[in-house]
C-alpha cells in the first residue's frame, strides 16, 4: 500500500492500514488464541495434554448439542470431514438423498459418487431454503440409508432449517447427516433435539482458530450403520476406530498439538460469552452488517432465512463485484470474498460475521464499503449506512 493511499484512508502517511480479513472462513484468530497455539510442544498422549483433550470434548457437547458420544477431533479440513462422514455412512451401493441449494451439496454428490453410493438430489435454487417437501417425497419414495444437508450454506448465505428437516427424517430408518462446518458455534445447533445424527465441521470458522481440525459428532442411531462392515472404504476416518479412543478421552492418531491448543483457549472463549450470548452476537452483527449493505443499495442474496455467521449481497446495479473487492484489498488492506458461480461472479460479494468479529470491525466494514464505492466512482451514502448499521448493533 502506497503513502497515498494511507493518508487518502485515515492513516497517516507512511502508515499502511491494518490487514483485515473478512472472509467466510478462514477468518482473523484471537491473539490469545494464537498464543496458545504456540505453547511448547506436549506428548501427545501424556496427562496434561489428555486433561486437555477431555475438556475440550467436553465443552464441544453443549455448542452442538449433543450428549452421549464424545465427539471426534482429527487432523483435516472441512471436506476432509465432510469425507469423513460419507464413509462412515454410505457404501457402494448405498443409496443417499442429498439437498442442494448451493455450492456443498454437490461437493456431497462428488464424495457419495466416489465411492459408488447411488445419489439422488433435492435440489432448490441457490440460496433458497431446501426444499422439505421434495425431501418428504422422496422418502416416502425410495428407502435411503442416509440424507446428507448442509446447515450454513456459505456459498449463498441461506440457513437451513434442521429442525424441520430432521423432523422428516426422523420418520424413517435413514440417518441425517449434516455439514456444519460455516454454521458450529455461530448458528444455533440442537443436535439432539433435532435428530441430526452426524454432524461434522471445522476450526478454522465460528469457532476461531486456524484450518487444520475436524470434528464429527455422532449419535446411536447413526452408530447402527456406522458399525456395519459393509460401508466405505474407510481407513484413517473409520469412525470405529475413532469412538473407542474418543470414549477413553484420547485422540485415535497423532493429535495435531498446536491446533487443539488453539481450539482449548478458543472454547475457553466461547465459555466466558456463554454459547446462547455468541450465537446472539453472530445474528447481531449480521443484521447490522446487512442494514448497512442495504442502505448503500446492496440487495441480500438468500431468499430464505438467512445464515448468522455470514452476509451474501448482490452490488448495487452497475458495481463490479470483483471490482470493489480488489479495491477493498488494494486500497484498505480488506479482503472479502466473491464467488464460485460464474453467472455471478460480476455481483455477489460475501463477507464473514463469524468468529472474533466486532461492532468496531463491523462498522469499519461499512465504512471501507463507501469509501471503496467513492473511489469506484459510486456515490455511497456513507452517514446513512453508519446510522443503519448502528441502530442494528444498539438492539
Amino acid at each position: 500500500m502506497t503513502d497515498a493511499r494511507s493518508a487518502a484512508n485515515g492513516a497517516p502517511a507512511g502508515v499502511a492500514l491494518p490487514y483485515r480479513l473478512r472472509l467466510p472462513g478462514p477468518t482473523a484468530v484471537p491473539e490469545r488464541v494464537l498464543k496458545a497455539a504456540s505453547r511448547p510442544m506436549l506428548a501427545h498422549r501424556g496427562p496434561e495434554f489428555l486433561a486437555r483433550f477431555q475438556a475440550i470434548q467436553r465443552r464441544l457437547q453443549p455448542i452442538l448439542g449433543r450428549s452421549g458420544v464424545p465427539p471426534f477431533l482429527f487432523a483435516s479440513t472441512g471436506i476432509g470431514a465432510m469425507e469423513s462422514a460419507m464413509v462412515n455412512v454410505a457404501a457402494p451401493g448405498a443409496k443417499v438423498l442429498i439437498t442442494t441449494n448451493g455450492q456443498w451439496g454437490p461437493v456431497f454428490r462428488r464424495l457419495a459418487e466416489a465411492i459408488g453410493a447411488e445419489v439422488d438430489e433435492v435440489v432448490s435454487d441457490r440460496g433458497a431454503p431446501i426444499d422439505l417437501d421434495g425431501v418428504r417425497r422422496a422418502l416416502k419414495d425410495k428407502r435411503y440409508d442416509a440424507v446428507f444437508t448442509v446447515h450454513s450454506e456459505s456459498s449463498t448465505g441461506a440457513l437451513t432449517d434442521l429442525k424441520a428437516l430432521g423432523a422428516i427424517v426422523a420418520e424413517t430408518d435413514a440417518v441425517l447427516a449434516c455439514d456444519s462446518v460455516s454454521g458450529l458455534g455461530g448458528a444455533e445447533m440442537r443436535a439432539d433435539e433435532w435428530g441430526v445424527d452426524v454432524v461434522v465441521s471445522a476450526s478454522q470458522k465460528a469457532l476461531m482458530c486456524p484450518p487444520g481440525l475436524g470434528i464429527a459428532s455422532i449419535s446411536e442411531k447413526a452408530w447402527a450403520l456406522i458399525d456395519r462392515d459393509d460401508r466405505g472404504p474407510r481407513s484413517y476416518f473409520d469412525y470405529r476406530r475413532f469412538r473407542p479412543m474418543a470414549e477413553k478421552g484420547e485422540p485415535t492418531y497423532t493429535a495435531p498439538v498446536a491446533m487443539l491448543n488453539a481450539l482449548d483457549e478458543a472454547l475457553t472463549m466461547i465459555d466466558e460469552e456463554g454459547i446462547e450470548a455468541a450465537i446472539a452476537r453472530h445474528a447481531r452483527l449480521n443484521a447490522a452488517l446487512t442494514a448497512g449493505l442495504e442502505a448503500l443499495g446492496f440487495s441480500i442474496f438468500p431468499t430464505g432465512t438467512p445464515s448468522p455467521t455470514l452476509v451474501v449481497a448482490k452490488t448495487p446495479e452497475g458495481l463490479s463485484a470483483p471490482a470493489l473487492i480488489d479495491r477493498l484489498s488494494d486500497g484498505y488492506n480488506a479482503v472479502i470474498a466473491g464467488t464460485r458461480f460464474e453467472d455471478l461472479k460480476d455481483r455477489l460479494v460475501r463477507i464473514g460475521t463469524m468468529g472474533y468479529v466486532t461492532d468496531g470491525e463491523i462498522l469499519t466494514d461499512i465504512h471501507q464499503i463507501s469509501r471503496a464505492m467513492t473511489d469506484l466512482g459510486r456515490n455511497a451514502d456513507e452517514a446513512g449506512a453508519m446510522a443503519a448499521t448502528a441502530a442494528k448493533l444498539s438492539a
